[in-house]
């Protein structure tokens, strides 16, 4: 009996341990459920904190970009009014003229109560900094009035004609268009209707250079008169219909300065002049000195214009990440790992274009102090090309293109054996001024 008694015990004893242990596991994954809540909330607690932080930079941003844009909203009417103007009439004149035009409709604006921006540079308002980089690149001198005439070139309505006596905007078409493919002919040339109809047809940009010679058969291109038939744009061409492909463009130009144009093709073309001078050429010459005694500070300017460019752009992409991120975001926007991605890497390159645009101004100064050191020399060699520019005055043999004026001052910084094993930069200076180096430089190219 006893016997008995103890085994019901023990069965009794082993139910409530299996019963214990049930509810032990039970209990273990409880705990573990609840760790795991734990785990997600702290999560998403982390998420929230990040996120709250990371849009209160973005608020703080957004505000400021807001009030950039309604000052640009508030003169908006000025602005473009500005730029169109000089986008249309301000091609054919130097730039001295340029500055007095703007000056006469910037009056006549505030006259108007029309409201314009007082500090407007058109170069900027016109044009980004990836494109002024990329320009000089493919040889475009790095002065305003080049850099003015690029921006007709691009942003033109009707065709341009350039006025080119040096060849600097011929070699920068050429490099800009390669890519293109962009055709050179003249009306001399035997071959100019067929390189004519090939460009119209196969949309290749055509350089038309000589048009000093005009020849009649670019009216209706010039005009613009096409039509529409079944589908196809049609230009006639002498006695031929030419199928016309959207992204034919042509380009006008002519070495001579002095040439005069009938109203009837003035009035259908846009005047582009790359007459240099004085002031460009200083430019151009500085760039070049630059270049060559202080390539230090040259390679600063052009790590500022890669900066405006490139983070700008970068930003602008980081924005419509985000913003597409958002959009496509689908239940608790907790739970989205790459919208706090997005927003943390934007808050960081937000930072760092900020850092970045404080020291511009460090590096500004640094690069206008440099400058000045060297602007004496710019000046000085602008005005020895004019005044060997004025000879022809004297005998019209005495005739000096700018190009061999820039190899012998290139050749004077890169090859003057009195420079030589000199390192100090104004002893090097002061012995660029007084040498007879364009004599030297000269007999050098001789």
């Amino acid at each position: 009996k006893k016997g008995m008694e103890v085994d019901q015990m023990i069965d009794s004893l082993e139910k409530s341990i299996a019963q214990y242990k049930e509810e032990y596991a039970l209990l273990i994954s409880e705990a573990q459920t609840i760790k795991q809540d734990l785990t997600q909330v702290e999560a998403k607690v982390n998420r929230s904190r990040a996120l709250l932080r990371s849009l209160g930079n973005e608020k703080e941003r957004w505000e400021t970009g807001s009030e950039q844009f309604k000052t640009q909203m508030s003169t908006i009417v000025g602005d473009v009014l500005l730029s169109s103007a000089f986008m249309a009439y301000g091609g054919y004149f130097d730039q001295q003229l340029r500055q007095n035009l703007l000056t006469n409709w910037s009056s006549h604006l505030h006259q108007a109560n029309v409201q314009f921006r007082q500090d407007i540079a058109l170069t900027e308002y016109l044009s980004n900094a990836d494109e002024r980089l990329r320009w000089q690149v493919n040889a475009l001198p790095a002065d305003d009035l080049c850099t003015e005439n690029a921006i007709m070139i691009k942003r033109f309505n009707r065709y341009p004609l350039i006025i080119d006596p040096s060849g600097q905007a011929t070699e920068f078409l050429m490099n800009e268009l390669k890519d293109r493919k962009i055709q050179r002919t003249s009306f001399l040339d035997d071959a100019f209707r067929k390189n004519l109809e090939s460009a119209l047809r196969f949309g290749n940009p055509l350089l038309v250079q000589d048009v000093e010679s005009y020849d009649p058969i670019l009216n209706p291109v010039l005009n613009r008169e096409v039509r529409r038939t079944g589908g196809r744009v049609l230009i006639t061409l002498g006695d031929q219909d030419i199928d016309l492909s959207p992204s034919f463009t042509i380009f006008l130009s002519t070495r001579d300065p002095s040439v005069e144009f009938p109203p009837d093709l003035c009035s259908r073309i846009t005047f582009v002049n790359f007459t240099v001078t004085r002031s460009s050429l200083q430019s151009q010459c500085l760039n070049q000195v630059l270049k060559s005694e202080r390539p230090d500070v040259d390679e600063k300017r052009s790590d500022l214009l890669k900066l405006q460019g490139e983070y700008a752009l970068k930003l602008r992409h980081l924005e419509k990440s985000l913003l597409q991120a958002l959009n496509d975001a689908k239940g608790n926007i907790l739970d989205n790992d790459d919208i706090i991605a997005h927003l943390e890497t934007l808050k960081q390159e937000a930072a760092e274009v900020s850092r970045k645009v404080q020291e511009t101004d460090v590096v500004m100064a640094e690069i206008e102090e440099v400058s000045s050191q060297y602007r004496r020399l710019a000046q000085a060699c602008s005005s020895v090309y004019f005044t060997l520019e004025s000879m022809n005055q004297v005998y019209f043999l005495y005739q000096f293109s700018l190009q061999f004026f820039l190899d012998i001052f290139q050749c004077i910084l890169g090859d003057n054996p009195s420079l030589r094993n000199v390192k100090d930069y104004d002893q090097r200076l002061q012995i660029l001024f007084t040498e007879n180096a364009l004599e030297n430089g000269g007999n050098r190219r001789g």
